[in-house]
């Protein structure tokens, strides 16, 4: 099942879906765009009540595999809706030949959404290779390993794990990212004052709470310290 989050953005979590044995969760974000078509964020496995979901409100037109670690289902989602176009972000493509037909999300490049979704490339984290997206209709900073948010209900061994990495009950960066991930520190500042450009007041994120408010002043507080 999917859920509303905004006007013309819905949300669908896998709550059980883990990495390493830790169960993090991962999110997928779903936009309508004017045309009535759909924009997807990061796709999760296909079950049939999301797919139901899914062609209830729309047609995929835009797959995006918005960082090189989110990629998993991506080419099963795709098979699903083969008349989409699919866009994975630069490196992806030497982990996944599979996907040799995919366009690029690079940067400078004008793409059919870019009159309802802004994107930027952040810089300074070349093994991630994270694109964001914010929507500017709703409001919403759609991110997707930048930033951690996970909270009391997830297993002990998640919650221990993430609290070691500074990101439990709290939004931010993990210690990892700050430590293993992060290449450029000055170029990555710039793309963080980039997206404090836009206008935002929620924040999707792939694994944790989302954000329904504040998100801006949220987002600026999290990332100030790195």
């Amino acid at each position: 099942m999917i859920e509303e989050f905004a006007q013309n953005l819905w949300v669908a979590e896998d709550e059980k879906f883990s990495v390493g044995g830790l169960q993090i969760g991962s999110r997928m974000t779903i936009i309508r765009l004017n045309d009535g078509d759909l924009f997807v964020h990061s796709p999760i496995a296909l079950l049939k009540i999301i797919k139901d979901s899914i062609d209830s409100i729309g047609k995929p037109k835009f797959i995006i595999a918005p960082n090189t670690m989110h990629h998993t289902f991506l080419k099963r989602f795709y098979d699903q809706y083969p008349e989409a176009e699919l866009y994975i972000v630069p490196g992806l493509r030497k982990k996944r030949h599979d996907l040799s037909f995919a366009k690029e999300l690079s940067g400078g490049t004008t793409y059919p959404w870019n009159d309802e979704i802004k994107q930027h490339h952040v810089k300074g984290i070349p093994k991630l290779e994270e694109v964001v997206f914010f929507h500017a209709e709703s409001r919403t900073l759609i991110l997707t390993d930048l930033a951690f948010y996970i909270t009391p209900d997830k297993p002990f061994f998640t919650r221990l794990f993430f609290s070691l990495n500074g990101v439990y009950d709290k939004f931010g960066p993990s210690r990892i990212f700050k430590n293993f991930l992060l290449k450029d520190t000055s170029e990555f500042k710039k793309s963080v004052e980039y997206i404090l450009t836009w206008d935002f007041e929620r924040i999707i994120i792939s694994h944790g709470k989302l954000i329904g408010r504040d998100g801006k002043a949220i987002f600026t507080d999290a990332f100030s310290i790195v």
